[in-house]
């Protein structure tokens, strides 16, 4: 049987007025269903609020440039990763999203390590989140589609030159990027 999938969101303190399940409503009620139809395995979602992880969810992410942000999330994490070992989880299945109020600057709402275990997300948009979880599984913003079903809409993937605010969520992945997750899946889980 096919390896479980974990995504843990560590809520940043400056989203602490916010209900985790305001969170999970606007942001990821429709993530584990996707991934588990696409992949055929279960995904859990854990939001681990600032308090108890008060190390992570401090993290400065609004500084230097994006790249550094991740780079300092992602030394962070190797620090802690290890008290959040569940089960027969690895780097490829097990994923760490800081989720935060803000972007990390005027044009960067989230980035992620392609095919990594480390990602920030803004709430600014609704599908920033599942966006740069997308990154960690390997899809890729070159394989989002527009479909249309009475509205056009995005997918998952849709890089920020690409988006248009005319056009709703899909709250999918692409058919190409759902190959692409099962690709990874097949060759790293």
């Amino acid at each position: 049987m096919p390896r479980p999938l974990l995504l843990l969101v560590f809520i940043h303190k400056d989203l602490s007025d916010y209900k985790t399940n305001e969170l999970y409503e606007n942001h990821f009620n429709w993530l584990s269903e996707e991934f588990e139809t696409l992949s055929g395995r279960p995904f859990a979602i854990i939001f681990i609020p600032p308090s108890d992880a008060p190390t992570l969810s401090d993290h400065s992410y609004k500084i230097d440039t994006p790249e550094q942000a991740l780079h300092d999330w992602y030394l962070k994490v190797e620090e802690q990763k290890m008290t959040y070992t569940y089960g027969s989880y690895d780097d490829h299945t097990r994923k760490f999203l800081l989720l935060t109020r803000d972007n990390l600057n005027s044009s960067t709402a989230g980035i992620a390590s392609p095919k990594g275990y480390c990602a920030i997300s803004s709430i600014r948009g609704n599908q920033t989140p599942a966006h740069e979880a997308g990154h960690m599984f390997g899809a890729t913003h070159e394989d989002y589609e527009v479909y249309y079903n009475g509205w056009w809409d995005e997918t998952i993937m849709a890089p920020g030159t690409g988006f248009s605010a005319l056009r709703g969520d899909a709250k999918r992945f692409s058919d190409k990027n759902r190959e692409n997750i099962r690709n990874y899946l097949e060759e790293y889980a």
